[in-house]
């Protein structure tokens, strides 16, 4: 799965000029996306079957494998190395609140949700903030469709605090985007987005990222694919705990149709019911205008939507970027054009089905996409995190 560069290189290169051998140091952009942190395995003291993140201690081995020996400090120095959790690392919507699925999410539900997290995966927690504690080290968070919670300042101040080994807000080290859906690197010739600005079913809007509601109380500005996950996945989940593991969903409709018929059927009952409710009958959400469901109807019209069209159209737009990095779609992918320039995505690090005939089968995860930069020259690789296998893990149903 590996492309580029050898995942372990050399720790230090150096180049010699006449007798002077100078040393040439590294730089490193880790990149992550849909990790799905939820509230852990048991919540309220019992089974969740809403928590799809099984792999701690892997990323808590992750976290310090990038941040100590050739990726700590070296002689030359620290070595430079940037986290960049490519959204979807936290999975808000996956959160219950008071026990229900609520789709008008306030500020203060969203803080609750983000405590429950914090609670539920607290090695990852600490790891994370025993990574920006050493030299040369940093996180830059940039928001996805599930974790859209952290558009809410307070809650963007809150995870800041934790993981800021000071708990300083500003911080110096960690970096929560809340006015983008796009990091670019101008001297890497390098953008990254999480991708769910390219479905019109999962967009957020980031210049109005909340509504005012009649009594006067703000909430989170959703789509509907966030209405999707939370009226509907999350209600059936009980009954079918691999509904939403399953890609793409359309295929699994279609087969159950003949193999499950009865939760087929009311699965596309909820769909149509809270589809005409909040895209027909409802005008409050300018999200749900009459474009932009022209266009969510087009795309589920499509068998796949893996985006790699999308990334190649950015590249052809802006001709100064060499790579382009999306989440999103769960798929990991490198593809390199005959111009040298590259997508890639970085998959996900939760047990995916697919049932693409390009991708059949089981998913592997725990993968991301590895960034070096040395004398101007950038590199990236696509790869899957092993470590250190312990004897046992959860098994997920």
């Amino acid at each position: 799965m590996s492309n580029g560069l050898q995942a372990e290189g050399n720790e230090v290169n150096s180049t010699v000029c006449g007798t002077i051998e100078i040393a040439v140091k590294e730089s490193y952009k880790i990149v992550i996306s849909d990790c799905h942190l939820a509230a852990g395995r048991t919540f309220r003291g019992r089974l969740n079957p809403h928590e799809e993140f099984l792999y701690d201690e892997e990323m808590v081995g992750f976290l310090e494998h990038f941040s100590t020996g050739k990726y700590g400090d070296v002689a030359e120095g620290p070595v430079e190395v940037e986290l960049v959790l490519n959204g979807d690392y936290l999975d808000f919507l996956n959160v219950a609140f008071l026990g229900e699925f609520e789709e008008g999410i306030t500020e203060e539900m969203a803080l609750s949700k983000l405590d429950a997290i914090l609670k539920g995966h607290p090695k990852v927690m600490r790891a994370l903030r025993e990574f920006v504690a050493r030299p040369g080290k940093k996180i830059t968070y940039l928001v996805g469709n599930h974790d859209a919670e952290l558009l809410f300042p307070k809650v963007r101040e809150r995870i800041t605090r934790e993981w800021d080994p000071g708990g300083a807000f500003p911080s110096s080290s960690v970096r929560i985007v809340g006015e983008a859906d796009r990091l670019v690197y101008p001297d890497w010739r390098l953008e990254i987005r999480h991708g769910n600005q390219f479905e019109a079913s999962n967009q957020l809007d980031f210049d109005k990222p909340t509504l005012k509601l009649s009594n006067g109380a703000r909430v989170l500005n959703i789509p509907w694919g966030s209405i999707y996950i939370l009226k509907i996945m999350n209600r059936l989940k009980w009954e079918r705990p691999s509904l939403d593991r399953v890609r793409p969903i359309k295929f699994f409709l279609f087969f159950g149709l003949f193999l499950d018929p009865w939760f087929t059927f009311r699965f596309l009952g909820l769909s149509l019911f809270y589809f005409l409710r909040t895209r027909i009958l409802s005008r409050s959400n300018p999200l749900f205008g009459f474009r932009n469901t022209l266009k969510l109807i087009q795309q589920e019209s499509k068998a796949f939507l893996d985006l790699e069209a999308e990334a190649r159209a950015v590249l052809n737009e802006q001709l100064t970027l060499q790579t382009i990095i999306f989440g999103h779609t769960h798929l990991p992918m490198h593809r390199v054009y005959e111009d040298g320039r590259q997508y890639l995505n970085t998959g996900t690090w939760t047990r995916m089905v697919s049932l693409d005939p390009r991708f059949f089968g089981e998913r592997p995860g725990k993968t991301f996409v590895l960034l070096r930069q040395r004398e101007g020259q950038m590199h990236a690789e696509l790869n899957q995190w092993v470590g250190h296998q312990g004897p046992y893990q959860g098994y997920l149903t």
